[in-house]
């Protein structure tokens, strides 16, 4: 059976049908291509170890930042919130996957993330559209819970990373305190408040700079797609206020899941030595 369909005319067909401004963006991207080189050049030279990551991350971020803005109008467009909570519970798992990603030595981050992420992220954004503070509909809720979910992402990582660091350098301080008696969670809880205040930090920064040092995505974003100028600066303080929540939520639930990787059931730490 033939067919007249032309793939190569058809690409060539949407190319030159794209917006003008869409080419503008793809050289600006190019021209961007010298700073991660630049990124990179830095990274092997002071042998920060995230090359690699610089690389997968750029290119996985591309294709999926793509992908994500060709259907962006029709999810934007969700009124079934069904479908749009099921969006972010996606978004949640993605994320938590990720993070497995990025502390792969580490065992556990996901079996911890997800349920955090989960719990934290959606439990923060159903609150928040019952009472109101956020519209019932897709143009609000996914854009605002990805933040959140992304936030906490971020802090989940940190809080892991840093437990288990800790106790690899710290081991015998932390063996000493439950062998006088503290449980795991007493021998770690400094290690996951200094973690969730150093994740908040960057945040809290923000947040007593806003308006005057730091004017935020989504502010801008709603101010460009017509939403009132003090409408946006209310969604903006909102929305911080939602991520603080949502990551102290999701720190203290992914501590408390991943002590049982540190820990067995007789409070023996089964963290491994650092290889040297």
């Amino acid at each position: 059976m033939q067919t007249d369909f032309d793939l190569f005319q058809a690409i060539l067909d949407f190319v030159q049908n794209l917006d003008p401004e869409v080419y503008d963006a793809a050289f600006s991207y190019a021209a961007a291509m010298v700073l991660l080189v630049g990124l990179i050049a830095l990274s092997r030279w002071q042998k920060i170890g995230i090359t690699e990551k610089l690389i997968i991350g750029t290119a996985r971020g591309t294709i999926q930042i793509i992908l994500m803005a060709l259907i962006l109008l029709e999810i934007f467009a969700l009124e079934n919130l069904v479908l749009i909570f099921g969006l972010l519970i996606f978004m949640a798992l993605f994320a938590a996957h990720t993070s497995r990603s990025n502390l792969d030595d580490i065992p556990g981050v996901f079996r911890a993330g997800a349920p955090a992420i989960l719990v934290g992220g959606l439990t923060v954004m159903v609150i928040s559209v019952l009472l109101g503070v956020v519209k019932p509909v897709g143009e609000y809720i996914i854009p605002m819970g990805g933040m959140v979910i992304g936030n906490a992402m971020g802090i989940n990582s940190l809080v892991m990373e840093r437990m288990w660091s800790n106790a690899q350098k710290q081991r015998s301080l932390m063996e000493t305190a439950l062998a006088l008696g503290a449980t795991p969670l007493q021998a770690t809880n400094m290690t996951i408040r200094e973690s969730i205040r150093s994740g908040l930090l960057p945040n809290l920064n923000r947040y007593a700079s806003l308006g005057i040092v730091s004017i935020p995505g989504l502010m801008s974003g709603m101010i460009i797609g017509g939403t009132p100028v003090l409408a946006a600066a209310l969604y903006q303080v909102i929305i911080f206020v939602m991520i603080f929540l949502a990551c102290i939520v999701s720190g203290l639930i992914a501590s408390r899941i991943f002590l049982q990787e540190m820990f067995n059931e007789r409070a023996q730490i089964t963290v491994p030595p650092p290889e040297a």
